[in-house]
């Protein structure tokens, strides 16, 4: 799915509201094995919306950000091949691994 579907995440996100810059942070994190949950819920809504999905594992964008730039990272290549498992274990290490 990824392979195919990435590619088109960066103009889906964009098309919804997300900043061009936020989508390809968005985009590079499924790229690398990670999952992207959005929601459109009545504005009545949002708190509780908000508040359950950062109960589960929400990331900090600027932080991902931050780390995908430092080993190098410019922004999202739909071309790109998606990591594999191993790869993608790898990935989270490197993150949470305190220096």
């Amino acid at each position: 799915v990824v392979g195919g579907a990435a590619g088109g995440i960066v103009g889906a996100l964009t098309e919804s509201g997300v900043s061009e810059r936020d989508a390809h942070v968005y985009a590079e994190g499924v790229r690398r094995g990670g999952s992207l949950v959005t929601a459109r819920v009545d504005d009545r809504l949002t708190g509780e919306a908000e508040r359950i999905l950062r109960g589960e594992r929400a990331v900090n964008l600027d932080e991902r950000r931050s780390a995908y730039e430092a080993g190098g990272w410019t922004g999202f290549d739909a071309a790109a091949e998606p990591y594999d498992d191993i790869e993608a274990e790898r990935d989270r290490v490197r993150r949470t691994t305190p220096l």
